[in-house]
């Protein structure tokens, strides 16, 4: 089940700013600060439900980040530590950490 497709939208384009074409992953603070707190957390919550029901892997790091993944532990790892960055004020994870080059 999915908390609501405003809060899909928001997480999409939150993790948008890892696509290492427009590098704006350093901008996920002021994405984020100007939404009340219910959207905030709703977004959080759609976050984490994807990670828990593991649909964030290889081919959406693809899509988010326009590189491949190592392998689909490393993409699952990298969304883990988006999501730790964006609200749990973990360090901002480095797309070139995780990709297959």
């Amino acid at each position: 089940m999915n908390i609501s497709p405003k809060a899909q939208g928001d997480l999409k384009d939150l993790l948008g700013h890892f696509d290492v074409n427009v590098a704006m992953s350093d901008e996920i603070e002021k994405y984020l600060a100007p939404f009340p707190a219910s959207r905030r957390e709703a977004v959080r919550q759609e976050f984490e439900l994807q990670l828990k029901e593991h649909r964030l892997g290889a081919t959406e790091f693809r899509r988010f980040t326009a590189c491949s993944a190592r392998d689909e532990k490393t993409a699952r790892q990298f969304f883990k530590d988006v999501y730790a960055y964006a609200f749990e004020g973990g360090e901002e994870p480095d797309v070139r950490d995780y990709w297959n080059r």
